[in-house]
């Protein structure tokens, strides 16, 4: 008995160590992918779990392909269940079509930063594919998206420093930082200078006015020319 029950122990052990003890006996996961076509796939062929950095790793196959009968193809898939947990309900399932014919059609599964805490996919669930050109689109626009979200965080910084110099009465230094500015817009999307121009520019507007004010107190012309030259440059490199 006691030799039954220290290889019992060395067997659970070795499970736990290299799958987890209860990934044996969790059921896979298996769910039916939409698909326009079913050509170029088959049963067997892997599907991957891709992370944001493009790296891969087989986490499942293609169960079968059933006929569709003049209806919505689809693909049935099976997911280990040791990795059943990595796919979310927000998860996008990919099918990679290249345009070159001598390249295999592939699958794959990303699911984006903000889906990352949704529902884990449950077995059954019917998901619609999306085409790889779609998924790039995806994630262009999430980078985008996550980009936008700080933006203003680093714009209330970036006022601070500014008020900072008016207060101070540091109007070298706010010239200065005006110059940097105009060259960092210049390198700005669309999308980014509409957002500068809607949340920073009234701001900085009213800062120019103590600027103004004190080259004008200064009597130093110079200064004050160049601080209307580089308001206008900023001003035109935001004009979309």
């Amino acid at each position: 008995m006691a030799a039954v029950l220290l290889a019992l122990g060395l067997w659970l052990g070795a499970a736990n160590a290299s799958a987890g003890f209860l990934d044996i006996f969790r059921p896979d996961l298996k769910f039916d992918l939409m698909v326009d076509r079913t050509e170029g796939l088959k049963v067997g062929d892997a599907v991957e779990l891709q992370n944001e950095t493009g790296q891969e790793q087989v986490i499942g196959r293609i169960d079968a392909i059933p006929d569709a009968r003049g209806g919505q193809p689809l693909v049935k898939i099976r997911i280990q269940s040791r990795y059943k947990d990595q796919v979310r309900a927000g998860s996008r399932v990919v099918v990679d079509r290249p345009w070159l014919q001598d390249r295999a059609v592939r699958i794959y599964i990303v699911t984006p930063a903000d889906q990352v805490a949704s529902e884990p996919l449950r077995s059954g669930a019917v998901v619609p594919s999306h085409s790889a050109v779609a998924d790039k689109t995806a994630r262009m626009a999430g980078r985008v998206q996550a980009f936008m979200e700080t933006l203003l965080e680093r714009s209330r910084e970036y006022l601070d420093h500014l008020r900072s110099e008016v207060d101070q009465g540091n109007f070298d230094q706010f010239l200065d930082r005006l110059k940097d500015t105009a060259r960092t817009v210049t390198r700005y999307t669309r999308e980014q200078k509409e957002r500068f121009t809607r949340e920073i520019l009234p701001e900085l507007e009213r800062m120019m006015e103590s600027a103004r004010k004190h080259f004008e107190q200064m009597r130093d012309p110079r200064k004050e020319e160049e601080l209307e030259q580089e308001f206008k440059r900023l001003k035109e490199e935001l004009a979309v």
